[in-house]
Parts: C-alpha cells; sequence; structure tokens
C-alpha cells in the first residue's frame, strides 16, 4: 500500500512541476493558456463532476469519509482562525489602536483560514484515495468540495467582510476629531452633496 501511495504521490508532484515549468517557460501563450483555462473550469471539470454524481453509490462508510473530511477541515480552519484571532487580543503596542489591529486580524483570520482549508480535493485527493482504497471511494470525494464552498468559505468571507468594516471605521475614527464637535452631525461627516444634471 505504501508503494501505491508513493507513486499517487510522484504522479501529483510530476504533473505540479509540469505545470509550473510549462508556465514559467512560456510554453503556451497567454491566450492558449486561457482557451485551456476556459476548457477545464467550463467543459471538462463539470462534466467530471456530473458523471460521478451520476455514478454515486452512497453507503453509511461513504458518508463517513465525507463527514471526516468536513470534521478535520472544520478543525482546521477554527484552529488558524483562532490563533489569528487571539493576536487580536494580544497587546502589541501602544502606537497601533485596537481598531487598526481589529481591522488587520479579523480579515487575516478569514484569508488564512480560507487558504488553510482550501485544499486541491480532486487533484490530490482522487489519486490518494484511490491508492489507499482502490478507487472504491472516488465518487465520493466529489462531496467534500461543497462542504468547503458552502460551509466554511462564506465563514471566511463574512471574517474578511468584518475586517474591512472595521478598517473603514478605523479609518474614519482616525480622520475625525474626537468629541463629536461636528455640529448637528456629531462625529459623522457630512454626506457628500448628490450632483444631479
Amino acid at each position: 500500500m505504501l508503494l501505491k501511495l508513493f507513486k499517487a504521490l510522484t504522479q501529483c508532484v510530476t504533473i505540479i512541476l509540469i505545470g509550473c515549468l510549462s508556465r514559467r517557460l512560456a510554453l503556451f501563450s497567454p491566450s492558449e493558456a486561457a482557451g485551456i483555462s476556459a476548457f477545464v473550469g467550463r467543459l471538462a471539470m463539470p462534466g467530471l463532476l456530473f458523471l460521478a454524481m451520476a455514478e454515486l453509490e452512497i453507503d453509511s462508510e461513504a458518508w463517513r469519509l465525507v463527514a471526516a473530511i468536513s470534521a478535520a477541515k472544520g478543525l482546521v480552519f477554527a484552529i488558524t482562525a483562532g490563533l489569528c484571532l487571539s493576536a487580536l487580543c494580544r497587546r502589541t503596542s501602544d502606537s497601533v489602536p485596537f481598531a487598526e489591529r481589529k481591522a488587520t486580524w479579523l480579515g487575516r483570520a478569514g484569508l488564512y483560514a480560507i487558504a488553510t482549508t482550501q485544499s486541491n480535493d480532486f487533484a490530490l485527493g482522487l489519486p490518494l484515495c484511490a491508492a489507499i482504497w482502490g478507487g472504491r471511494f472516488d465518487s465520493t470525494i466529489y462531496l467534500a468540495a461543497p462542504v468547503q464552498l458552502a460551509l466554511l468559505n462564506p465563514l471566511g468571507f463574512a471574517l474578511l467582510e468584518a475586517g474591512a468594516e472595521a478598517g473603514v471605521e478605523a479609518a474614519e475614527a482616525r480622520l475625525l476629531p474626537s468629541g463629536g464637535g461636528g455640529g448637528a452631525t456629531g462625529s459623522r461627516r457630512p454626506p457628500a452633496p448628490v450632483c444631479s444634471k
């Protein structure tokens, strides 16, 4: 089994290296690369996904595999986001206000959490699954990607958006004088005039 696993890993790494070398050596023009990308993304991959879903036979072991993959990704996502958010709570220096740290670390938490869980389930998962289980769970791997896209990525995007919102608030707080000396609008800037023709 280890020999099959090593062979599958070697094939995956070789294909990745060939792709990197072809990009570095400019073997394909930008229009050719865009054509290959469009073919794979719009025709080949959806066709492969449709075929796998049509032939999918789900049993209890398949659901346990999907649950294990989802739980592992969720745990890595939570640990990564938690470590980034713990950096927010640490007092780094008095020169960086909390609002600016909040903006930075909320966005980083979302970005890093997505990056650590965004595995290439098809390119690496399928060959490894075939090497370990002999192709028994090949079509089950296609169920792992929607968990990432439907559950974890929206949480990461929400953290990114919260970081962007905190950044806007921090920038407004920096630009506006404290104390609310802005008349009837308080500490808010007056709205920009609307130009009409």
